[in-house]
Formats: C-alpha cells, sequence, structure tokens
C-alpha cells in the first residue's frame, strides 16, 4: 500500500494537480531476474512519474544518496536537520512546468515499493548572445536502492528521463558526477553520455 503523506508541523501544504504523463511513461513494464527470496517468479518495476503520496519513499532515497556524497565529498556535503528534501521542494518539482520526479517502482501497483528515482529539472537558456540556443533537461539526481543496484533499474531510469525530456522538445540530456564517483562516470558513459566541460577547482 502507498504510504501517506506525512503530517507536517506549521501551515499546510496544497497538493498541487499534477499533470498529464506521456503514455510511454505510464505504460512503461520493466522486468528484472527472479526474486531472491527464492518466492519464485518474476518481479514487476515501472517506472512512472512521481507523486505526492511517494514523499516518505523518495526521503529515503534521498537520505541514502546524501549519505553517499558526505562520504565520498565531506569538503562539499555535511549533514543537516530536517528532512532530506522538504515537501515543498518535491511538490514544486513535480508542479513544473519542465520538471518532474520518475521513480521505478516495484511489485503490485497498490502495494508497489519505490526502489529509485530521477530528478528531472529544466536548465535556463545561457545569458550570452553568442550562444547556441538548446533546451536542456538535466539529471539532477538518480539513485537507486542499495539492495536494488546492478539490476538494470539505473538504465531504465535514464531511458525514461531521456524519453521524457524528448516528450518536453529538449535537445539535450546533461547531468554532473563528481570526479571521485568513477562508477557513476562510467556508467553514464556507457549510456552514451560524453564529458561536455571539465570544472577545475582549487582551495583559494
Amino acid at each position: 500500500m502507498v504510504a501517506p503523506a506525512p503530517r507536517r508541523a506549521g501551515r499546510g501544504c496544497r497538493r498541487r494537480r499534477q499533470p498529464r504523463w506521456p503514455a510511454v511513461l505510464r505504460e512503461l513494464r520493466l522486468r528484472r531476474g527472479p526474486r531472491s527470496a527464492g518466492a519464485g517468479g518474476v518481479m514487476s518495476t515501472a517506472v512512472r512519474p512521481a507523486t505526492l503520496r511517494d514523499y516518505p519513499a523518495l526521503c529515503a532515497l534521498f537520505e541514502e544518496l546524501d549519505e553517499f556524497h558526505r562520504l565520498k565529498r565531506p569538503d562539499f556535503f555535511r549533514r543537516f536537520d530536517g528532512p532530506a528534501r522538504t515537501w515543498e521542494q518535491v511538490g514544486q518539482w513535480l508542479a513544473g512546468p519542465g520538471s518532474t520526479v520518475l521513480v521505478a517502482a516495484e511489485g503490485a501497483e497498490d502495494e508497489a515499493d519505490v526502489i529509485g528515482l530521477a530528478v528531472l529539472l529544466p536548465r535556463p537558456p545561457a545569458p550570452f548572445a553568442g550562444a547556441v540556443p538548446r533546451k536542456v533537461v538535466v539529471i539532477d539526481n538518480l539513485v537507486v536502492r542499495a539492495d536494488r543496484r546492478d539490476r538494470g533499474i539505473g538504465e531504465r531510469l535514464v531511458a525514461a528521463s531521456m524519453e521524457w525530456a524528448r516528450g518536453q522538445g529538449a535537445s539535450h540530456v546533461e547531468l554532473g558526477v563528481h570526479a571521485v564517483n568513477r562508477h557513476a562516470l562510467r556508467f553514464y558513459e556507457r549510456l552514451g553520455f560524453g564529458v561536455s566541460v571539465n570544472w577545475l577547482s582549487r582551495a583559494a
């Protein structure tokens, strides 16, 4: 059963009406290998747009992602109080326009377990008049739950992200990878992404 949205202290948050999504995302069904618990058969995994009902599961995935970043880049990331992402922030992503969160949900629809996510955001046009006009969608975050990795879920989230971006009329999909995360760099290169700009940094 989908967990209800948690009650929040302070003022309430109105639920925004969700936009209609491309049929390809509503119908995309993905398959993985046999259940590890020995139950037999195969588990169905669907990639779909997130809703605010997914908020608790999204926060759990963001917490896992944030902990990974803190371990890899303690000079960039630190612990903080409060939820991994606020209700308002997730609501803004879902409301768009030009942004969304896609989730990989495993199991029957009424009992689906969210095991991965991708946050897609628009990149503002370059202010420089000499820049070639491009409409860019950024994969701002992509994470798969630790116990579901290496099963093709990440690849399927990327494929669904590309499909969603094309539906938005995007010419390119971009993302950033920290230099220490070589596994992620190899993952995206295998899916056709290439280095566009090398950002360098040094202490002042």
